[in-house]
């Protein structure tokens, strides 16, 4: 007597052989490619992620504090 699972199992197996074998749809071109999966988790376990965040949060309040400074200087003048 045959297994009722074969059946099943052979008609899975075709489909998946199929369904990689299937004509690709045209490549469209991609805006902007991010970072590979990889390449993320690397930069989450040293910590490149949050120095970057550092330095341009230091970068953001040294461009503010400087605007503020002239502002204050000229408005004292």
């Amino acid at each position: 007597m045959m297994d009722p699972m074969k059946p099943i199992s052979c008609a899975l197996l075709v489909l998946g052989l199929m369904g990689g074998c299937a004509k690709q749809a045209s490549h469209h071109p991609e805006a902007k490619k991010g970072p590979s999966t990889a390449e993320t988790m690397v930069n989450g376990l040293t910590g490149r992620t949050a120095v970057n965040a550092g330095q341009k949060a230091r970068a953001d309040i040294t461009r503010i504090s400087e605007a503020h400074n002239r502002d204050l200087n000229q408005i004292t003048e």
